[in-house]
């Protein structure tokens, strides 16, 4: 793909002609081999790529049964709805939970959400490089097997504070960020990723919609421990399924192991593959680390996109945050009817979902026919999210102003939803399109801006609220939306160029 950071070889040897030029050397006496034939032989050995063996190798994961490649897809998509499930669950019993701690800081109520949101930004920045330098495989376990451990620590608190250290290190263990985007690209070609994506974009947005009711229920049923005991039982059970089903799937990864083998078995150090390089281990590992915030803030692609993605979801962490208590004053719905106000947004973004799996894919299987695939081609969707979201903002914010019926600032909300998810899945997509293998680092980048957004967002909510009101608070949400909306449009018209220079600068 033109601009895209992985370049494709210029030569790849599949194995069986490996294996028949060492045996050709082999047969040869080296006192026969003449001074120029070695140094061809030098010379052709520093070329000698190993790739995919054909259209059909069943070791490339593009080429897995489909059946296969949507089981995983569903697995990890099920992981990130029980991750942010865990996100806001406890949101309602939050009061319970103070009460059992003798705490009167109402702080406190706030922190045990937010501080899982700052454990959120240092936990990508940590998973994507360790997945593009070691495989996604032994990362997906190991921090769900993290994640497990913290949930049952929260479950097992005997005080605030260290309830809230686990919930930040809860965030810290989560992997799916950054990953589940990623292995949509693993798994999936161009033309083939819009699906895909939209299933995994739909789990970080429905699990913190369910989450409020779910743990409404269940708090009032068997107490605040039991919303972090189920956290731990879903993921327990998904660990389970990952070590059933769960295979690597970073190319880079494959082939290099791929590479290795076959350097022991004909006995030729030359083989390499095309994403080796002659830094030492020290020196890849300080590149990875490094290279999340790096692409972040070097590239104007991934910090407006991160900036955008941002305050969209800071958006959507605000209602949910602030929906509870609007409802309540303005609506007087009880402590048990109040989490069905959340159905609209989750209604909201499975339409969403709908329409970005109807659009992602649509541009660019057009142009797949001329071969003029671009990233950019993800971005229409992007436009019409753009538009949507102040609408529902707009029209949240002056329904519940003027106390219209109940049923109005809910089915703004469910717009507010389309625009939200139309808006963010298809910025993943462009960022994995645009940023090949090392896609998990470009997610993790905008991970950043987006928990900033998560974590701080929704403390601006009541004194905004407080300030100007419902409508005109929620008004100035939606001229920032509004502001946003060039974004796409001027990516869409230069991204391919600021996509060859990103290229440029950082091979050099």
């Amino acid at each position: 793909m033109a601009g895209s950071i992985d370049t494709t070889p210029e030569v790849a040897i599949p194995y069986d002609e490996i294996e028949s030029a060492n045996a050709m050397e082999k047969a040869t006496p080296p006192s026969t081999i003449s001074e120029k034939t070695a140094s061809d032989r030098e010379e052709r050995g520093r070329g000698v790529l190993v790739d995919y063996d054909g259209e059909g190798d069943l070791s490339n994961p593009q080429n897995w049964s489909p059946k296969l490649k949507w089981s995983l897809i569903v697995l990890v998509s099920a992981l990130d709805f029980a991750v942010t499930l865990g996100t806001i669950i406890c949101a309602p019993v939050a009061p319970q939970i103070l009460d059992e701690f003798n705490q009167e800081n109402t702080l406190y109520i706030t922190l045990i959400v937010s501080i899982w949101e700052l454990g959120e930004i240092i936990g990508p920045l940590i998973v994507a490089p360790l997945s593009e330098l070691y495989g996604r495989f032994y990362i997906y376990h190991a921090g769900t097997i993290l994640f497990i451990v913290f949930s049952a620590a929260c479950a097992l608190s005997t005080n605030i504070q260290m309830l809230v250290a686990f919930r930040f290190l809860n965030g810290v263990a989560v992997v799916s960020t950054a990953l589940n985007p990623s292995m949509v690209g693993d798994l999936f070609r161009v033309e083939q990723r819009g699906s895909a994506m939209a299933m995994v974009g739909l789990a970080p947005m429905l699990g913190p919609v369910v989450g409020p009711i779910i743990g409404g229920y269940l708090g009032d049923a068997l107490g605040w421990r039991w919303c972090f005991w189920l956290i731990t039982i879903l993921c327990g059970f998904l660990e389970i399924c990952f070590l059933l089903l769960l295979r690597e799937t970073y190319t880079v990864q494959i082939l290099k192991r791929k590479a290795n083998r076959l350097r022991k078995d004909t006995n030729n150090p030359n083989l390499r593959t095309k994403y080796e390089t002659e830094h030492t281990a020290t020196q890849l590992f300080k590149n990875a680390c490094v290279r999340p915030l790096v692409l972040l803030f070097t590239s104007p692609i991934l910090f407006l996109m991160s900036l955008y993605v941002g305050v969209v979801y800071g958006y959507l962490y605000l209602v949910m945050t602030t929906i509870t208590s609007v409802f309540e004053s303005t609506y007087q719905f009880s402590s048990s009817v109040v989490g069905l106000s959340f159905l609209g947004l989750g209604l909201g973004c499975v339409i969403g979902v709908f329409v970005c799996r109807s659009t992602l894919d649509l541009w660019v299987r057009r142009k797949s026919k001329t071969a003029e695939m671009r990233p950019e081609q993800r971005l229409p969707p992007v436009i019409f999210g753009g538009f949507i979201l102040p609408v529902g903002l707009f029209m949240y914010g002056w329904t519940a102003e003027a106390h219209v019926q109940y049923m109005a600032p809910i089915i703004a909300t469910g717009i507010l939803g389309v625009g939200l998810v139309s808006t963010t899945i298809p910025v993943r997509s462009y960022l994995v399109d645009a940023f090949g293998i090392y896609s998990a680092s470009a997610i993790a980048g905008c991970a950043v801006f987006r928990n900033l957004g998560g974590t701080f967002m929704p403390l601006a909510g009541p004194p905004l609220y407080e300030q100007l009101g419902l409508g005109w608070g929620n008004s100035v949400l939606g001229f920032i939306a509004l502001a946003f909306i060039p974004v796409p449009l001027l990516l869409m018209r230069f991204g391919e160029a600021l996509r060859l220079r990103d290229k440029r600068k950082f091979e050099a």
